[in-house]
C-alpha cells in the first residue's frame, strides 16, 4: 500500500528490517528485503529468512540505491 501512494512499483523498492517477519513481508510485497544487523534479530535469521542484503549500518543503503 505505501508503494502504490507513492506511486512506485514494489519491484523498485526496498523493505529494510530487522526480523525474520520483515524479510517475509519484503518478499511478500514484491521489494527488496534488506535485513538491519544492528536491530532485532542476528545475521543467520535475516540470510535463513531470505534477506537479499544485510547491511551494518544505515548509510550502507545508500551504496545500493
Amino acid at each position: 500500500a505505501a508503494a502504490r501512494a507513492l506511486g512506485v512499483d514494489p519491484a523498485h523498492a526496498a523493505f529494510v528490517g530487522d526480523s525474520n517477519v520483515d524479510m517475509r513481508t519484503a518478499h511478500g510485497a514484491g521489494m527488496l528485503a534488506v535485513g538491519c544487523l544492528w536491530g532485532f534479530r542476528g545475521e543467520a535469521e535475516l540470510r535463513e529468512s531470505g534477506a537479499s542484503l544485510l547491511l551494518a549500518h544505515p548509510l550502507e543503503l545508500l551504496e545500493h540505491i
